[in-house]
């Protein structure tokens, strides 16, 4: 009989099942969780796409077991003296968890009943022999794990709780960084057209029964380890960047050209893996030719079929094959200079407008300060990339990607003050046509496509009179924006010092007056929605947050503007103010200041 330790089990396991009481160790050795913002809105898009496309409006929970199953591709486990480890997949278990707990906030503020409510704290935290942990076992996260959980999270409005930084120590704060910034993604990218009282118990229902993952269990370390390495080394088939490859490569025909545009490739690809990450191949093809040769989407009816702009996100290999016509790819020439210039030039930009995006520059082109806050990257890569060309003079294509990027900064930012959803499924189409519209535009040409989609939005902006926005994660960028404009210092690490950090010293957005103190004013005036103004908000630092708390009503406007945290209102005496004399001034300047940096 075969000895327990080599025996190996693999089987479809659902998500609830992968979560309910279980307790799973990851070793020290690989225990960091490092999953960025693209990741995670690329996981939301796909899991709340593929649920959308299934969902009826006459569907109730009980329809969720007739949907689709979504694969989420194997886990590698090891089970050894009555304990499990998870040696694969805990990157994406940790994003589900901060999904789970997103979505126990969404079903408590929906008032959902307790028949259609799920305990997700199960999926969360597991009691077992007398102790109750995280399910999986990483004693470093637990405190900002149950933070997120406990707290009163307003999943529509983005609170920024003022976590303890304190525990952020012991080489575990990339983790806990990265735990805090994910949820908050989450928040930001799950579709407004899930969050409703008739649809959330459906999704959650969806999520646990129809995610399936393939549970691959070893029972020694030694075997599971050569099966991780195995799926990741050597048993994997050909990713979608390989095929394409094949595929281009086999149609140089010319032996020397085929090698010299083989190393092209592998170089290229290289550079893409190290600068970005593992899988910026992939988004680079997408964003690549979406933004230069996608011609049709998919239509808004039901029933409607995938178009280029779908297809190229699903299968980008493929659909160059169907298409190389439209690529212009007929001879063998064609094949050749499609790598060794057309490849070589888009990934030299692609790479350019991470690093802008990703880290500030001298240059005029802000990227680092729109990307703080900003629509999905699947859209904003080929909005960059569309209008440009080969024949661009550096100069040009600086102005090409000013003009991208300041129609950008104003879109989010309008789109967010007027309450209108900026998450990747709301406002993909809109993107699609546009991506299409500025393809290969000149300097003038962008300049008058933009003037009139600006003139939409500045149209939308003075439509709206509240000055209110459900979405305090924004609250804290907006002021960031605010203060770098008040100061008028043009160094993006400025502004990058006004974002949210671990740092003591780092700002923190608070409200001044609560909802209830507000409504205990005497006067006569209708209070709803006072509190969420966004004069009743501010940046203030960290370790100013305890002091500031302890304030009576009367003495907080006097510490805000004494420690120079009320900037816009300086020469104003607003301690004589009252709340509403406060609330309305503030905003009427704040509102001006909105209007002098996007309209």
């Amino acid at each position: 009989m075969a000895h327990i330790a080599n025996k190996i089990d693999a089987k479809d396991i659902k998500l609830q099942n992968v979560f309910f009481r279980n307790r799973y160790k990851i070793d020290v050795f690989q225990r960091e969780y490092r999953w960025q913002r693209e990741q995670i809105e690329a996981l939301i898009s796909d899991l709340c796409s593929s649920f959308l496309n299934n969902h009826k409006s006459e569907d109730v929970i009980a329809s969720a077991s007739s949907y689709d199953c979504y694969y989420m591709g194997p886990i590698v486990l090891c089970e050894d003296n009555n304990t499990l480890s998870i040696v694969d997949g805990q990157q994406r278990l940790t994003s589900f968890t901060l999904i789970l707990i997103y979505l126990n906030h969404l079903q408590n503020l929906l008032d959902i009943t307790d028949d259609e409510k799920q305990d997700l704290e199960n999926y969360i935290f597991v009691k077992m022999g007398g102790k109750t942990t995280l399910v999986l076992n990483v004693e470093a996260r637990n405190d900002v794990i149950t933070q997120l959980y406990k707290s009163e999270i307003d999943v529509f409005s983005q609170t920024d709780i003022p976590i303890d930084y304190n525990f952020f120590q012991n080489g575990s704060e990339e983790s806990l960084e990265n735990i805090r910034n994910r949820y908050d993604d989450i928040v930001k990218f799950f579709p407004p057209e899930i969050k409703t009282k008739e649809i959330v118990p459906i999704f959650i229902e969806w999520l646990l029964t129809r995610i399936v993952l393939v549970e691959i269990k070893a029972y020694s370390l030694d075997n599971a380890y050569t099966i991780f390495e195995t799926m990741n080394d050597r048993g994997l088939s050909l990713n979608p960047t390989e095929i394409l490859k094949a595929y281009l490569l086999s149609n140089v025909k010319d032996e020397n050209n085929a090698v010299e545009a083989n190393e092209k490739w592998k170089q290229l690809i290289n550079e893409l893996k190290i600068q970005i990450g593992q899988d910026a191949d992939l988004d680079f093809f997408k964003s690549w030719l979406r933004s230069k040769y996608a011609l049709t989407r998919r239509g808004t009816f039901k029933g409607s079929e995938n178009e280029d702009f779908e297809k190229i996100g699903v299968q980008f290999h493929a659909w160059v094959k169907t298409n190389h016509k439209a690529l212009n790819l007929k001879t063998d020439t064609d094949f050749y200079y499609f790598i060794l210039t057309d490849l070589e030039f888009y990934v030299n930009e692609y790479l350019n407008l991470y690093n802008w995006k990703h880290e500030p520059n001298e240059g005029k082109l802000k990227f680092n300060i729109t990307n703080a806050f900003s629509i999905a990257d699947s859209l904003v890569y080929p909005l960059f990339l569309a209008p440009i060309k080969k024949t661009d003079s550096k100069e040009v294509l600086e102005e090409k990607y000013l003009l991208v990027n300041d129609f950008l900064d104003v879109y989010v930012n309008i789109r967010m003050l007027c309450n209108k959803p900026i998450t990747q499924s709301s406002i993909r189409n809109y993107f699609y046509d546009l991506i299409r519209d500025i393809r290969n535009k000149d300097e003038v040409e962008l300049r008058v496509i933009f003037s009139k989609e600006s003139e939409k939005l500045e149209e939308l902006r003075t439509s709206f009179k509240d000055f209110y926005v459900d979405n305090q994660g924004y609250y804290h960028y907006l002021f960031a924006r605010i203060l770098y404009s008040i100061d008028e210092i043009n160094d993006e690490n400025v502004f990058n010092d006004l974002l949210r950090s671990r740092k003591q010293s780092s700002y923190i957005l608070i409200q001044i007056y609560r909802s209830d103190e507000i409504e205990n004013m005497d006067e006569e005036v209708d209070t709803t929605n006072l509190s969420n103004l966004i004069s009743n908000f501010c940046l203030i630092r960290r370790y100013h947050f305890e002091e500031f708390s302890n304030k009576q009503m009367r003495h907080r406007l006097s510490f805000l503007q004494n420690n120079n945290y009320l900037p816009e209102m300086a020469g104003q005496n607003v301690s004589k103010w009252t709340i509403l004399e406060f609330l309305s001034e503030r905003n009427e300047v704040l509102n001006g200041f909105i209007t002098h940096i996007w309209l």
